[in-house]
């Protein structure tokens, strides 16, 4: 019996995962403690070896993006997170976190929100004469992907497919000829993407 569980207690690692440009939340994503104090480690290597594969380090994010882990000794932790099934619309994300020790009667949790990267592609839309072009639609050639420009010109594609190929992007509106640029697209990491910009000539 590993010294963890003699003095287990109620202490937790919480929060939310959401997409870094929207700001919204993100469900499946999967959060795994992928650093932690010895006693922890112990324990899972014990657990390991009783039932074979055991995961007590990995949860997914509910619909409303949540996800927590219950009972951790304290010091510090590491968490990746990142989302399987759309791994190539978005990229992961990291957080270290302190679990402070127990405080009697009382449950403590430490705060883990964590904003996924995905894909993104934006930029502005104008005219020869420098004007903003209003409702121009902006696509990826052999995708579905697409959206148009807002009456600022401006424009934004999230969570594009990233591909180490280049992609063509089409952007044509009504009086103007169409217009295209090759461009890679890839994960932004913290920062935000370079913008692609276009100039449309009637």
């Amino acid at each position: 019996m590993v010294q963890w569980q003699l003095i287990r207690h109620q202490v937790a690692i919480a929060g939310q995962i959401t997409n870094a440009q929207t700001k919204k939340a993100i469900a499946n994503v999967e959060v795994m403690i992928t650093k932690a104090p010895q006693a922890f480690t112990d324990w899972l290597k014990l657990k390991s070896l009783q039932h074979g594969k055991y995961y007590p380090n990995l949860t997914r994010t509910t619909f409303d993006g949540y996800f927590h882990f219950w009972d951790l000794p304290e010091g510090e932790y590491s968490l990746t997170a990142s989302l399987p099934n759309a791994a190539r619309r978005y990229g992961t994300a990291m957080i270290r976190v302190t679990v402070p020790p127990k405080v009697e009667g009382k449950i403590i949790v430490t705060a883990a929100d964590m904003a996924l990267p995905p894909t993104v592609l934006k930029g502005n839309i104008s005219n020869q004469n420098g004007e903003p072009v209003f409702m121009a639609e902006v696509r990826v050639k052999g995708g579905t992907e697409s959206t148009f420009s807002n009456d600022k010109g401006q424009y934004s594609l999230i969570g594009l497919e990233s591909s180490e190929i280049k992609r063509i992007v089409i952007v044509s509106a009504q009086g103007y000829k169409p217009i295209s640029q090759s461009v890679v697209i890839s994960h932004s990491s913290t920062d935000l993407p370079l913008p692609l910009n276009f100039v449309l000539q009637g």
